[in-house]
């Protein structure tokens, strides 16, 4: 899969994570996984962990993560798989860290950019953007903030 990614699409989404000591990631996708070697390149020059969920392999009712433990959850291609939508947002919002990221990669044809950022809206996540990295799909990152919402 990440053959249908370029190198330069590759190296700037790299770019997105920050380089920190002991970095944690959270990785969940639709089966496909196309970034993984790209986190776990990530995570290795950095001592970091990352865990990765297929959410095919899990029901989002029964989805659970455990409070601020990441810095960074990346959404591949997930969105469009959950009901609600909402309670899984809520989910990942509660395993970060304050002052963490969150980012969604979806595919362009499912042209949902302003839902998307609505819903990091209203589960309090702030500074939401759409980046314009990927020919085919839609990188949106917004971030959790300290002492904002639900930060608390």
């Amino acid at each position: 899969m990440e053959s249908n990614f370029k190198q330069k699409e590759l190296k700037e989404f790299s770019s997105l994570l920050e380089d920190a000591p002991a970095l944690c990631l959270l990785n969940i996708s639709n089966g496909v996984n196309p970034f993984l070697s790209i986190l776990e390149d990530k995570i290795s020059k950095n001592d970091g962990t990352i865990e990765s969920r297929d959410l095919n392999n899990i029901s989002c009712d029964k989805f659970r993560l455990k409070s601020r433990e990441f810095e960074y959850c990346i959404l591949f291609d997930t969105i469009s798989l959950c009901e609600d939508k909402e309670k899984f947002i809520k989910t990942c919002y509660h395993s970060l860290e304050n002052s963490a990221f969150i980012i969604i990669i979806e595919p362009k044809s499912s042209n949902n950019i302003s839902e998307v950022i609505e819903l990091l809206d209203l589960c309090e996540f702030r500074v939401a953007n759409n980046i314009d990295i990927f020919d085919d799909y839609n990188l949106i990152m917004a971030k959790k903030l300290h002492m904002w919402g639900n930060g608390l």
